[in-house]
């Protein structure tokens, strides 16, 4: 129910404007610290634009033992140590590593409201550089029921359950915010780690157990249902009635900001043209996210793309290295 203080037009947007301004501003946002995403801060940082990379670690660049085929390491480089040098280049030019989880993204005015597992932020664009793809639960046939009742994305689905039993699949910070959000639409909400530990802040837990959302840790046997979803049962046999499974592992992926934001995609990967635009204004997107060649130098050329792009839609003209100019 909306404060009576706020109830009219003029007050909620005097509202929203003190909300907004309690943000951490910037100019531009980018979701991934690999090789694509630092490649953008580069370019976005030395355009004198306030530039975050929100990065919590992981990615498959990480993952990478040894690169021989990577342009200027001619003796080959590990994973580690290209994030590394890219982070150098990027934070030398004043881009900030910001080693928080994105869990939400969405539409403000004429930016875009960030939100991760303890903070929010306010952008003027944003590059998303995730990789690819979104997690499946080890939950046998699940992927028989999308748009049968699973889902992953609540804000894209949560409309549809309005006043029904929900389950989130989930045992991290974003599982608890979605299910949190659940809340706008439905009172009747609990999370499944599937057998996972709990892996949530504390404030977080403390903030379902206030709300009254059980987190039930035993592993999920299978759904239950024909064609929809009519509920799930657990190893034990206990049988919840449930109509929608919303699936939140791990972090926000990619495709998950895709969708909130109304980004069409092709499967697990987003559509985007030839300047890496996503055809929602000023996000574009680069990097295995978009699919492709699953390269380095390829993810750098991309992210270079995106970023030049952003900027130009910023000056609503040519791209400027400001840096060089200064020189």
């Amino acid at each position: 129910m909306q404060n009576a203080a706020y109830s009219s037009p003029e007050a909620s947007r005097l509202y929203a404007t003190v909300l907004y301004y309690q943000y951490t501003m910037a100019d531009v946002a980018i979701i991934g610290g690999g090789p694509a995403g630092l490649a953008a801060a580069v370019y976005t940082a030395r355009a004198d634009q306030e530039t975050l990379v929100f990065d919590k670690g992981g990615g498959t660049t990480r993952d990478v033992d040894w690169m021989e085929n990577v342009y200027g390491f001619p003796e080959g480089a590990s994973g580690p140590e290209l994030v590394d040098v890219g982070q150098e280049q990027a934070t030398k030019f004043g881009a900030k590593i910001v080693e928080e989880e994105v869990v939400q993204v969405g539409k403000d005015g004429d930016g875009y409201h960030i939100e991760t597992e303890v903070d929010e932020y306010a952008v003027k664009g944003v590059i998303l550089a995730t990789g690819a793809s979104y997690e499946t639960p080890a939950i046998p046939h699940v992927d028989d029921y999308e748009g049968g009742g699973v889902s992953y994305c609540v804000e894209c689905d949560a409309f549809f359950y309005r006043d029904k039993p929900v389950a989130v699949v989930g045992a991290g910070n974003y599982a608890a915010k979605e299910a949190m959000m659940l809340l706008d639409y439905t009172d009747d909400v609990r999370v499944l780690t599937n057998g996972n530990a709990i892996d949530m802040d504390d404030a977080l837990l403390d903030q379902l157990e206030g709300e009254g959302i059980p987190v039930i840790e035993e592993p999920v046997d299978h759904i239950v249902g024909d064609e929809v979803v009519e509920g799930v049962e657990l190893d034990s046999g206990e049988q919840l009635d449930v109509e929608g499974v919303f699936i939140a592992l791990g972090a926000a992926g990619g495709t998950d900001i895709a969708d909130m934001l109304g980004i069409p995609r092709d499967g697990s990967y987003l559509d985007v043209d030839e300047d890496q635009y996503t055809g929602v204004d000023r996000v574009y997107a680069a990097g295995d996210l978009t699919g492709g060649q699953r390269q380095v130098n390829v993810s750098v050329g991309e992210g270079t793309t995106a970023a030049i792009n952003l900027l130009e839609d910023f000056r609503g003209g040519e791209y400027i290295d400001y840096k060089k100019i200064e020189a």
